[in-house]
């Protein structure tokens, strides 16, 4: 079976309290890009909602939050599963970045 290949590395030291992931490869820079395009979205459709609220439709610029908030948290979601599933929890960023992972392509690549 082949090793897994991993997208997002830890960005502190095993042992550290904090357990933050950051991508490793371009695979988890366009879930990053996919994370900020459902905040945007979310916002854009937002702002056309209240705008249809105010001049067309009488209260419906209430559900606004609630899609923003609802493209944020599946944004989210996406993200932080992504991460978990496809993080390497044992390197971090920068033994990707020196190349001292063995069976791994080069950062970012």
């Amino acid at each position: 079976m082949a090793e897994q290949e991993y997208w997002f590395a830890r960005r502190f030291p095993v042992g550290h309290p904090r357990n933050a992931m950051a991508p490793v490869s371009k695979r988890a820079m366009e879930i990053v890009w996919t994370f900020v395009g459902w905040m945007v979205g979310g916002a854009v459709a937002a702002v056309v909602i209240v705008l249809l609220g105010l001049f067309a439709v009488p209260y419906l610029w209430i559900a606004a939050p609630f899609v923003f908030a609802g493209c944020a948290a599946y944004g989210g979601w996406y993200f932080v599963s992504q991460a978990m599933s496809r993080g390497d929890k044992t390197h971090t960023v920068d033994v990707y970045k020196a190349g001292r992972v063995p069976g791994q392509k080069p950062y970012m690549q």
